[in-house]
């Protein structure tokens, strides 16, 4: 089937044994992109009895698409109401308790199916109160501008801290291209900004295969590779915002969000770079900021990590020796002891959380001396196969002119971000999941 990666349709609804070994399955029944999408939702959900529907917007998205869809449901003699979601004293929306309890304050129990109409905040409180409440989760993106629409996972904030909570995917997506070509600029960037954070996820994805064993799916991988290739074959019509543009980004967007359904979890799609793009969101909170794109964070960060990932492929296996020698000889080894201390410093009220992320609450097991010893013998010994995940991952200057080819942030200053969080996030951002990047791989070189 791997020759279908590229595809959508032929994966949805489907469950079967993977190559991997893996039992997966793909609970989207529909996947709609085209002109005249929203006009296909009405009548999808008389197909499947839904007698009430709740239409959550913002302002925004209220006006670009929410009211329309309303009235296509009133024309089609189906219940629906709207839920416009509050803003914060920013004028922004984040995923977190407050948007939380004032959706779940509107499901009431006529309400059959949710459908988020906007773009990543909405989604994610939408696919969260869906799966609590046990209603059907319908998705409207109104901007191409994540790859978190047809996820199963809802990255939320809660008490400050940025976690993805395991939820459901949507059971139909409609996007409509006129529509999402009338997006801000600024969120078509984003999401092919989070789309070229792929070529980092992939190769952390491979550095824990290859150093702890981690289930690997070539198949969800291929998937991802065949989205990114998309976006990658269409830059300039998405920098032109063009329909064809818009259909290639939300097909390459849909693809990544498939391929984390495949195996369950955000491997393919998420690693350094969206550790970096959450601590920055995290330090933004704390500090009462205005909110970036997450996609527009996640390209400058992937710009960052494939700088690393080039400093490591530079390293021939000798060198990469000393510098593991010298790293245990200067009693800098990446020990439990000095992971709790960085995660104090680095995260303040919310430390304790990540401590238990990361698997060193009060009470855990430590990794022993010995086990790190083992693990630098085994980066030593496998460096030329490590060496060839780090060469696939293109250079930070291809990187950044793609992004900016798009007309998104490609640096930092661009971003927002100043130097000072830069180099606290290179030091802390690791922490924010418990997964190995190539963040935790430098701690040794």
């Amino acid at each position: 089937m791997k020759h279908l990666t590229g595809e959508i349709n032929p994966w949805l609804g489907t469950s079967f044994t993977c190559d991997c070994g893996a039992e997966h399955h793909v609970p989207i029944r529909k996947v709609v992109i085209d002109n005249g999408a929203l006009e296909a939702l009405p009548t999808y959900a008389q197909e499947r009895g839904y007698s009430g529907l709740l239409l959550v917007t913002d302002r925004r998205t209220r006006e670009a698409a929410g009211n329309g869809l309303l009235q296509l449901c009133h024309e089609a003699g189906l219940p629906a109401s709207l839920c416009e979601l509050t803003e914060d004293e920013h004028g922004e929306l984040a995923a977190d308790e407050r948007i939380i309890v004032q959706l779940m304050l509107q499901v009431t129990p006529s309400i059959q199916a949710i459908v988020a109409v906007g773009s990543g905040t909405i989604h994610d409180a939408v696919r969260f109160v869906a799966h609590k409440m046990n209603r059907v989760f319908l998705s409207v993106p109104t901007a191409p501008s994540v790859d978190g629409f047809s996820s199963v996972g809802a990255p939320l904030i809660i008490g400050g801290f940025k976690q993805t909570i395991p939820a459901c995917a949507p059971e139909a997506i409609f996007a409509d291209l006129a529509l999402l070509s009338k997006s801000p600029r600024s969120m078509i960037a984003a999401g092919f900004g989070d789309m070229l954070g792929k070529y980092t996820s992939l190769a952390d994805w491979q550095l824990g295969q290859e150093l702890f064993g981690e289930s690997y799916c070539e198949l969800a991988a291929d998937m991802t590779l065949q989205g990114l290739a998309l976006c990658i074959d269409h830059v300039d019509d998405i920098a032109l915002g063009t329909e064809l543009g818009m259909q290639k980004l939300m097909e390459g967007l849909t693809l990544s969000g498939i391929s984390m359904l495949l195996v369950g979890h955000s491997r393919p799609a998420s690693g350094a770079e969206h550790h970096l793009s959450h601590y920055w969101e995290m330090r933004f909170l704390q500090q009462k900021r205005r909110a970036l794109l997450h996609g527009a964070k996640v390209g400058v960060a992937a710009v960052q990590m494939a700088a690393r990932y080039a400093q490591a492929a530079a390293l021939s296996a000798a060198e990469a020796a000393a510098a593991i020698a010298g790293c245990q000889a200067r009693g800098e080894t990446p020990t439990p002891a000095r992971a709790r201390a960085a995660i104090e410093a680095g995260y303040g009220v919310i430390a304790d959380q990540v401590l238990a992320e990361n698997g060193l609450a009060a009470g855990a097991p430590d990794p022993s001396a010995a086990e790190l010893d083992a693990l630098a013998e085994r980066i030593a010994e496998r460096w030329e196969a490590i060496r060839s995940v780090c060469i696939c991952v293109p250079a930070p200057d291809v990187l950044a002119g793609l992004l900016q080819r798009v007309g998104g942030p490609a640096t930092v200053a661009e971003l927002g971000v100043e130097p000072e969080l830069l180099e606290d996030s290179l030091q802390y951002a690791m922490y924010v999941r418990n997964r190995y990047t190539i963040l935790r791989l430098g701690q040794w070189l």
